[in-house]
């Protein structure tokens, strides 16, 4: 079962910027529209972090409570990407035959958080598929299942699912719940609570591909050694479902981001930025996106080398947030680095509504 916490943070800006928490409000006193947040995804990128702006409340989610998201009000199917979940298509078409996968590729959710780009689009019934368990918090493997849908409705879903060698066989019927998603542990075999009713984006780990594709390498293909690297990045996802739209204000949109230290955006500060300046008007002016990556990982960039563990946040970047109530309000990212050993995973940033 999920551990949800809720995190209600002041005005102190200094403070948190600075890692100290001996200020903050108790649970259960009110903050006003505007703050100062650190999400604390932990340096292993260990927990999703939902964000209500117009509430400043935090809602944060162990990452190893689910593997699969079925959609309430579609046929998508979400693999947790943040635990590197993945998904291969067996060539055998009957679930007793399917026994391993040497030589199967494995495919990951997009990071942009395309439905149409999951790795199990274009899914259909009584056809297996088998899933990569992903890694724990301590980065070990949790094995793989074969799966296959049998039985999909308007109101529920029944999955037939068991280890590669078919031990630990279970058929289970999930009902689709409330919110976007109904979320599932096949590792747990049960229903689990992930999403709040109320959010507007979601900090969390996102796996993203660092190699070149397998198929681009013909014989010489190592999947996971020269190609189809993957590792976990932290991204910003933001609520399209229930109307959230993101207009990006980034100075220097025309310059490259890249790893160079010494490239020339990597050397704009926040004094650069427009945040102070920005209205309402500019949000139209501007033009919103309803994409999941509207934010992104825009915000966030790893330097060379990066063994030495450097990040430069582009806190000169403003995001004007359109949120589920129809707020306006403007966000601007401040750090990744906190807490009393500055560790990474503790994306901070700011915002205030926008009124005028």
């Amino acid at each position: 079962m999920n551990t949800r916490n809720r995190f209600y943070f002041s005005l102190l800006a200094a403070l948190f910027f600075m890692g100290c928490s001996d200020d903050d409000p108790a649970p259960g006193d009110s903050t006003q529209p505007g703050a100062t947040l650190t999400a604390e995804m932990g340096a292993d990128l260990s927990r999703q972090v939902y964000v209500n702006l117009s509430e400043s409340i935090m809602t944060s989610v162990d990452v190893n409570t689910w593997e699969l998201a079925f959609e309430n009000n579609g046929n998508a199917i979400r693999t947790n990407t943040a635990k590197r979940v993945a998904v291969a298509t067996p060539t055998e078409s009957n679930f007793d035959d399917v026994t391993g996968d040497d030589g199967l590729v494995y495919a990951y959710d997009s990071e942009d958080g395309d439905l149409n780009a999951v790795a199990l689009a274009g899914w259909q019934t009584n056809t297996p598929y088998i899933v990569d368990l992903g890694v724990d918090e301590n980065a070990n493997a949790l094995g793989k299942k074969k799966i296959m849908i049998t039985e999909s409705t308007s109101s529920d879903v029944t999955i037939q699912y068991a280890n590669l060698d078919g031990t630990n066989a279970v058929t289970n019927t999930i009902s689709h719940n409330t919110g976007n998603f109904t979320f599932f542990s096949l590792i747990d075999d049960q229903t689990v609570t992930v999403e709040p009713l109320n959010w507007d984006f979601v900090l969390t780990g996102v796996s993203v591909r660092t190699g070149a594709p397998c198929a681009a390498l013909g014989a010489g293909a190592l999947p996971g050694i020269n190609c189809d690297i993957y590792r976990l990045t932290a991204s910003a996802i933001t609520n399209y479902y229930s109307g959230v739209e993101v207009a990006k204000d980034d100075p220097f949109d025309s310059l490259e981001q890249n790893d160079d230290p010494n490239a020339e955006k990597n050397q704009k500060a926040i004094g650069d930025g427009n945040f102070e300046e920005l209205a309402l008007q500019d949000f139209s002016t501007i033009g919103g996106s309803t994409a999941g990556d509207a934010i992104g990982r825009s915000w966030l960039q790893i330097l060379q080398p990066h063994s030495a563990g450097i990040f430069k946040v582009y806190d000169f970047i403003t995001y004007l947030v359109k949120d589920q109530d129809g707020n306006y309000y403007k966000v601007r990212f401040l750090a990744y680095k906190g807490g009393d050993n500055a560790e990474n995973g503790n994306p901070t940033f700011e915002y205030e509504l926008i009124t005028e």
